[in-house]
């Protein structure tokens, strides 16, 4: 045998059919697209979940920003969003309001005491000079 008799005879023996190799099994065109269309249909059944879980992740992150959003603009810290319900919309604004009337009479407490502070005389009211004659506390301590 010569060198190129060689060569084709290793070459059909690599080259041989898929049947060969599975025990000679063959599947006919039917069956090939009935796989395959199963395959694809499997295949877009887990990328359509995929694609679910992420949107669902999408919109649970979109509405915590919104909360977040809300209860700034509330005046609240942003450390008590976990503390509230984020389950939806309609439960986080029920616990918003519920939050609002436990803190509603501190803050007008504290918004009475504000006001008070700065109706307040000042002692470092500069728009009248002092002279150290006429001043109060320097004259009490014989200044």
């Amino acid at each position: 045998m010569n060198m190129s008799t060689e060569n084709i005879s290793t070459t059909a023996e690599n080259t041989a059919t898929p049947a060969e190799h599975t025990g000679g099994r063959t599947f006919t065109q039917d069956q090939v697209n009935t796989i395959v269309q199963e395959r694809l249909a499997r295949d877009r059944e887990k990328q359509s979940e995929e694609l679910g879980k992420k949107e669902q992740e999408l919109l649970q992150r979109e509405f915590r920003l919104n909360s977040r959003e809300k209860l700034l603009n509330r005046g609240y810290p942003e450390d008590i969003l976990d503390a509230l319900n984020l389950s939806d919309e309609k439960a986080f604004d029920k616990a918003l309001d519920l939050l609002d009337e436990y803190v509603k009479p501190y803050r007008e407490e504290a918004e009475a005491k504000a006001k008070a502070a700065a109706s307040a005389p000042k002692f470092t009211d500069k728009s009248e000079p002092r002279h150290s004659l006429t001043d109060p506390i320097r004259k009490a301590m014989n200044l």
